[in-house]
């Protein structure tokens, strides 16, 4: 027969008020549809009110639960409950513990637009800023963590602050390869089956998922790309700038083609971008342009690389000039 409840039995329960018999009643009541969803309302309703206390510390309705089931000194005689009280404990906990995970570490997820850029302050104050068309997930309470995690899609600027006790900052792409960092600054993009890691400062260390034994330990001033189809590995060192120009709104080439700009529009401003002349997908160039409003970034293009450059649309159109 399914217990009897009421507002008032419930309020006797969080004041720790009631006759073993009651105490039995509300226990029962937990383990019902109604119950459950009482309990889990409850223990939110509490972490809360307790926001910016200890979280560390129960709440209220936890704590109250617990020690009916466990007969603390201060409940009064609770032996006989001690059954009943096993049954509920499992129910109990569960509850508990994915309410708190739920209110304590919520997964974040930060997407930039086409031509966005956003800077993204860490729970430990790392700070990562992300290039358009780009997306970070992380937890927002690493205080009982293990490690320091972050999930990349696009393009990122890591400065990686170092901890008092040594905790490993980790970076996952979408490759399936691991960044692990203890205290640097780099930058990193995992687009098209391709990541790529450039190393300004610190030490990082990378390894597949699949072969975490073949890590490559990256100092300053590295460049290590993956290219996930052809599961081939690249490393050479490289003037870091070329990779890291975008943070400040501007794109800076070094011996790159136009087939590489092709691509860099695509991804950072959302446009389709059309080579009408073969001939300009085997011309390199280097230079550095404004990067932050579209119109500006085209022109400037344009005047370096003494080519014409339209837009129609949402296509952009490289041609030589006539």
């Amino acid at each position: 027969m399914k217990p009897l409840i009421d507002q008032h039995l419930l309020q006797k329960f969080r004041q720790d008020q009631c006759t073993p018999e009651e105490y039995r009643i509300v226990l029962e009541w937990f383990s019902t549809d109604d119950g459950k969803k009482y309990l889990e309302e409850s223990i939110m309703r509490d972490l809360e009110e307790e926001k910016g206390s200890d979280v560390t510390a129960p709440p209220a309705m936890f704590e109250n639960v617990m020690n009916t089931i466990t007969g603390q000194p201060r409940r009064r005689r609770i032996h006989t409950l001690l059954r009943v009280a096993a049954v509920a404990a499992g129910l109990i906990v569960t509850t508990y513990a994915g309410v708190a995970l739920f209110h304590y570490q919520q997964l974040k997820v930060i997407h930039t637009a086409y031509g966005e850029l956003r800077t993204v302050v860490l729970p430990d104050q790392s700070v990562i800023t992300l290039n358009a068309n780009s997306t970070l997930r992380y937890y927002d309470n690493w205080k009982h963590a293990k490690n320091r995690e972050v999930w990349i899609e696009g393009e990122a600027w890591f400065s990686v602050h170092s901890t008092p006790v040594p905790r490993p900052f980790l970076v996952n792409t979408a490759s399936k390869m691991q960044v692990e960092v203890l205290g640097t600054t780099f930058n990193l993009i995992d687009r098209h089956g391709r990541m790529q890691v450039v190393l300004s400062s610190g030490k990082v260390r990378l390894h597949s998922s699949k072969e975490p034994e073949k890590a490559i330990v990256m100092q300053p001033g590295d460049l290590v790309e993956f290219k996930q189809q052809q599961q081939t590995v690249q490393r050479k060192h490289t003037d870091t700038l070329t990779y890291t120009s975008w943070t400040k709104r501007n794109l800076h080439f070094e011996n790159a083609t136009f087939a590489q700009l092709a691509q860099q529009l695509e991804d950072t401003y959302g446009v389709t971008v059309e080579i009408r002349d073969s001939s300009l997908l085997r011309q390199q160039f280097t230079g550095t342009v404004p990067g932050q409003q579209m119109d500006m970034l085209l022109e400037g293009l344009s005047e370096l690389f003494h080519v014409k450059i339209t837009k129609e649309n949402n296509t952009v159109v490289i041609e030589k000039e006539k």
